[in-house]
């Protein structure tokens, strides 16, 4: 089983596939973790990379990573696998794919306080935060559509949308986990909607 997740920023999809894979036996792969390691090397911020790549003539650095979902996937047809990362809908056409939709606020808020961004994506303020997440944001949708002629943030890309702006971690993870389930099994209802309270799901 494959499941690809990408989201909002700050819509918590990192959490979330950790949670996953350390509780649901699934082998995490995170081209988010590749790209700020990137960036580091670089000495930049990750919307600094981001732009950076923007203005390269040539995608190479997206095709590096995109290339190692794809042969990942392909290698691996038999694991289960999470990938979290913003594209792999799109390298990995046989996944379950799901989106982590958040209010921008909510985003704003919980990027400010992590601490665990390990100095690449730092802010001073809540405001500075939601600045900056939305100039990433543009900044990878323009990248992604120029490179590859899709919008990440179009929702009927996706197999099940979820709103995590109130929901916890372990709730949002036994949501995707039962859906894949049913999903693997043909009984799972595609284009679900965006679920806005983990209630909604039966």
């Amino acid at each position: 089983m494959h499941i690809t997740i990408t989201g909002s920023l700050g819509s918590g999809k990192s959490s979330v596939s950790k949670y996953i894979s350390e509780n649901f036996n699934l082998v995490r792969y995170s081209t988010g973790d590749v790209q700020r390691e990137l960036a580091k090397q670089l000495g930049m911020t990750t919307l600094e990379f981001n732009l950076f790549c923007q203005q390269q003539d040539d995608a190479a650095y997206d095709h590096m990573i995109d290339d190692k979902v794809v042969r990942i996937a392909t290698e691996h047809q038999d694991d289960n696998i999470i990938f979290d990362s913003r594209m792999a809908w799109h390298f990995v056409p046989h996944s379950f794919k799901v989106f982590l939709w958040v209010d921008p606020e909510v985003a704003a808020r919980r990027v400010f306080e992590d601490d665990k961004r390990g100095g690449v994506e730092s802010y001073s303020s809540l405001e500075e935060a939601s600045q900056k997440l939305k100039a990433r944001a543009l900044s990878e949708s323009e990248r992604f559509y120029t490179f590859y002629g899709v919008r990440y943030t179009d929702l009927g890309h996706f197999d099940l949308v979820i709103d995590t702006s109130q929901a916890s971690i372990p709730e949002i993870a036994e949501i995707i986990i039962a859906s894949s389930q049913l999903h693997e099994a043909g009984k799972f209802s595609v284009k679900t909607g965006v679920i806005r309270n983990p209630g909604e799901f039966h």
